[in-house]
């Protein structure tokens, strides 16, 4: 049987979690805690069909605005 103890600032080490986990605390009164493992929804950033405006005309058109420009790539 391993054994945790608290720290000063009421943390517990727990040497099997990964750094950023979440973990659900449910206190039963009785001396047992249990601590579930809360696993991350992930999402997509962007939808499958999102429009980034990106197309032909508009790189003209930001090509036409970069030769204008007075910064110099080097």
């Amino acid at each position: 049987m391993k054994t945790l103890t608290v720290d000063d600032h009421k943390r517990i080490r727990i040497p099997d979690a990964i750094p950023r986990q979440v973990f659900a605390y449910e206190n039963h009164g009785d001396g047992h805690f249990v601590l579930t493992l809360v696993k991350a929804q992930t999402e997509e950033p962007f939808p499958p069909d999102y429009d980034f405006g990106l197309n032909a005309k508009s790189n003209r058109e930001l090509a036409t605005l970069a030769r204008g420009s007075s910064l110099k790539v080097p």
